[in-house]
């Protein structure tokens, strides 16, 4: 059989966040390229999202809104509702006008429009926009601009989901029909009739599929990667198939993956996936990608790894997956590959996972804009900035949350990241994309690894600065957050979950609530910003609980230990520890509701179980409270004051419960000892010797924090350590503890320089 010629294509399917490229699609481009495979990575998502919002795609929009309301199919439903829909519509025209202004002033390629919004009177606007003027008594200022354009943006997206396509989300599309419980009949009709996707990314989709067409050899194949990290991208990785297949036909082949595919349809039973897709790729997707490429090089199926397909009878095919996975109970699990076979593949990829970086070509860096939907300073992290996209480690080093996929690859498998290739391929990608902001996706950041990037990042002439996800364990000293902090970390986030003694048992975090504020603490004095993701509603929890853990979160915001936080409803998967657990007999109490009807399975992950409607109340004032806290107001009210309609229990907390604590915690950052097998790192200014008049004696001068510290000495000495010092802060791995307690020039000086640009971190 011939070998046919590969070419390969990555897509981004709409829609992600549009301030910077989701990495999934640029890792696997990468990986393709150094396979030898011609290879192209494109980001559907926010070319879809500009397109939505030009003025082409704007007028097509507003064109049907008119259609809509003329022909009665667009019902307003009162009064508040018609002024507003007749309010977009009479703005019709300065939409069209504003709109790729706005997107281009929050993309940063046009900066001087924000004098046109602080002082003009004549833009439109809605609701949101309007609510954020009333705050800002009426006024706009250049530095408000950025909110307030995303304010109207965001009104425009009120305006197309109410109008004009229901299923619309500015980062997300019909995600509720992407998630558990939603069948593939619905998602593809959704693919088919979504407006957005059939007005404004079909025609986009189409226009390149064709030119691809056109240039693809007559003997070459498209191999068609659709990466999925989300629900909300599912109907448009549908809608990319099938524009791919109308115009390429027999000549493409399509693989979707991601997180959505590897967590949602781990236990596929209905095939009809399978006739927009070939194959169905789980976890890494690395050695999944190697087995396709093999497979159309003429293999057997054997060859594939992790991967499903529609078998010959029709039913799902599973191979390559390991023994006691769900994805192996939908067919015949590994097939006929050997377990050495096996083995070889999954060493193969565990070395991938490491290695494999980005380099980001191809990413439209100038077409991406940052929304500025806060000013809190931690809460914009997330969507007002370019940044590039990268890992640490592949898993968790922790990987025993109650609620968290445990179960799943991504999760349970921890493999480190070669930091010198990261820094590598992060050092290519700014010579192109001119970013010097690194977001880790890491389940969790390990300190070890943070430490060795740090390390080499400090190295660098222009240094990059970092942020990412974390586990408040009491890894977090002091000195570590210090050294950090100055080689580049600007904030984490992290899980709290249930913020209180037995919450943090419940959800097994594996901490304390005196290690959690002790690293909160580290944190605040080092100025790293810090963000807490928070659940309500876990099984076991009552109304005290709640009520105990909102008040610990109200202290932590009050003291200053947390900058931002967001509540999640818990909810109950699958794959996770507790689920495990309660198969296994463990859990009584627990009563899961399976919700799958018939045996024709699509997305199921996400499971409902006894009793979690009570909870449904809690919500609205939970988030209330808390978008007020992050703004720094109503920290003084009551709890009790944010719900309405039923009587909350008053917290069992102290009111210094938090305070007490943080004296704590300060009392035992003050005194922590150094680590066995230290090392040593100089992160002050360099010393100055200076003479002191009439005395045979020298002051070394240097700035920490901004601040000029001094220290006497005898004029060698303080000659000898001001070299000393030097050595050091050239070193970016820094010294052993053990050669300064050895060195005559640091060991007599060791306690006063502690804590004044001098730290000490454990071995990494």
């Amino acid at each position: 059989m011939a070998v046919p010629t590969i070419r390969a294509l990555v897509v981004q399917p709409p829609f992600v966040q549009p301030n910077a490229p989701y990495p999934a699609a640029f890792y696997l481009d990468a990986r393709l390229r150094a396979l030898g495979v011609e290879s192209e990575a494109r980001d559907h998502s926010i070319a879809a999202w500009r397109s939505l919002h030009s003025r082409a795609g704007l007028s097509l929009a507003f064109d049907e809104a008119e259609r809509r309301l003329a022909s009665g199919e667009l019902v307003l439903g009162d009064e508040a509702t018609r002024d507003q829909v007749f309010r977009y519509l009479s703005n019709r025209e300065a939409y069209l006008r504003e709109a790729g202004s706005l997107a281009d002033f929050l993309a940063g390629t046009d900066p001087s429009y924000g004098h046109r919004l602080a002082a003009s009177r004549d833009l439109p606007y809605g609701a949101r926009a309007e609510s954020l003027l009333d705050a800002l008594d009426g006024e706009l200022r250049v530095e408000d601009a950025a909110r307030f354009a995303t304010a109207v943006l965001n009104d425009l997206g009120d305006f197309l989901s109410f109008a004009v396509d229901a299923d619309w989300g500015t980062v997300r599309y019909a995600e509720r029909l992407g998630r558990s419980g939603g069948s593939f009949a619905e998602l593809s009709r959704a693919a088919d009739s979504g407006w957005i996707l059939d007005r404004i990314y079909r025609p986009l989709a189409d226009a390149e599929f064709a030119a691809l067409g056109r240039v693809l050899p007559a003997d070459a194949t498209l191999l068609l990667l659709v990466t999925i990290p989300f629900p909300g991208c599912a109907a448009g990785a549908l809608a990319c198939a099938r524009s791919a297949r109308c115009a390429l036909k027999d000549r493409v082949r399509v693989a979707f993956g991601g997180g959505y595919v590897s967590t949602e349809l781990r236990g596929l039973s209905d095939p009809a996936v399978f006739d927009d897709a070939d194959w169905l790729v789980f976890d890494s997707g690395y050695s999944g990608l190697e087995g396709i490429l093999e497979a159309l090089g003429g293999s057997g199926d054997e060859v594939l790894h992790r991967t499903m397909k529609r078998g010959g009878d029709g039913r799902v095919l599973a191979v390559g997956f390991p023994d006691g996975d769900e994805a192996a109970g939908a067919g015949p699990g590994r097939a006929a590959l050997s377990t050495a076979a096996f083995a070889e593949r999954e060493k193969r990829d565990r070395l991938l996972v490491a290695a494999n970086f980005p380099d980001w070509r191809g990413a439209p860096w100038k077409d991406y804009v940052g929304a500025v939907d806060s000013a809190n300073p931690m809460h914009r992290l997330w969507s007002d900035a370019k940044w590039m996209k990268y890992h640490l480690a592949y898993g968790c080093y922790w990987a025993r949350c109650a609620f968290c996929d445990t179960e799943l690859d991504y999760v349970a498998r921890y493999v480190p990241a070669d930091a010198d290739a990261l820094v590598k391929s992060a050092l290519a990608a700014r010579g192109t994309s001119g970013v010097s902001g690194l977001h880790f996706v890491d389940e969790a950041m390990p300190i070890p690894q943070l430490l060795r990037f740090a390390g080499r990042n400090a190295a660098l002439e222009r240094p990059f600065h970092f942020w990412g996800n974390v586990r408040y364990d009491k890894g977090w000293t002091d000195d570590v957050v210090a050294l950090l902090a100055a080689r580049g970390l600007v904030a984490v986030s992290g899980g709290i979950e249930i913020a209180t003694e037995r919450g943090l048992e419940l959800t097994g975090k594996g901490v304390s609530f005196e290690d959690l504020v002790r690293s909160l603490l580290a944190f605040r004095r080092n100025g790293v910003l810090v963000h807490a993701y928070l659940i309500y509603g876990f099984p076991g929890q009552d109304a005290r609980d709640i009520v105990d853990s909102m008040e610990a979160v109200r202290q932590l915001f009050a003291a200053g230990l947390l900058d931002s936080a967001f509540w999640h409803r818990f909810v109950l998967t699958r794959h996770s520890r507790m689920h495990a657990e309660w198969k296994a007999g463990r859990h009584p109490e627990l009563r899961p509701r399976d919700g799958v009807a018939g045996n024709r399975i699509f997305a199921a992950n996400d499971l409902s179980f006894e009793g979690e409607e009570r909870f449904e109340k809690w919500g609205p004032g939970l988030d209330a409270a808390l978008a007020a806290w992050l703004e720094g107001e109503g920290l003084e009210e009551p709890l009790a004051a944010w719900f309405e309609g039923f009587q909350v229990p008053r917290p069992s907390l102290a009111p210094d419960f938090i305070d007490r604590l943080g004296r704590a915690a300060e009392a035992a950052l003050e005194a922590e000892v150094v680590p066995a097998e230290a090392r040593a790192h100089w992160i002050a200014g360099l010393p100055l010797a200076r003479p002191v008049k009439g005395k045979d004696r020298s002051e070394l001068v240097w700035t920490w924090r901004g601040a000029l510290e001094r220290l006497r000495l005898p004029a060698p000495e303080a000659e000898s350590l001001a070299t000393a010092i030097g050595k050091l802060a050239a070193s970016p791995e820094g010294r052993p503890w053990s050669e300064l307690e050895r060195d005559g020039a640091f060991a007599p000086r060791l306690a006063a320089l502690r804590g004044r640009g001098l730290v000490a971190t454990r071995p990494y």
